[in-house]
């Protein structure tokens, strides 16, 4: 049996000084796979999958509500 994931790059802008330990947080989230510091307009990406597109939704609430983030951008993934 096959199980689908829904997937979705979330571009984080953060509050300076507080990227490293945001990023740590975030390695520590069970629904992100991937997560880097990057340098550009954005200051971390985050690959995170759930079972739902609803699953996605809550997740990227629980970022939102992460101490230093300023503004998020969520691309979902299509296969």
């Amino acid at each position: 049996m096959v199980i689908l994931l829904e997937r979705a790059l979330i571009l984080i802008k953060t509050r300076s000084p507080s990227d490293s330990e945001l990023y740590k947080k975030l390695k520590a989230h069970p629904k992100v796979v991937e997560t880097n510091l990057i340098y550009g307009p954005y200051d971390i990406y985050t690959l995170c999958e759930d079972s739902t597109t609803m699953g996605i939704k809550r997740t990227v609430v629980d970022i939102r509500n992460m101490s230093g983030v300023v503004s998020t951008l969520t691309c979902l993934i299509s296969d």
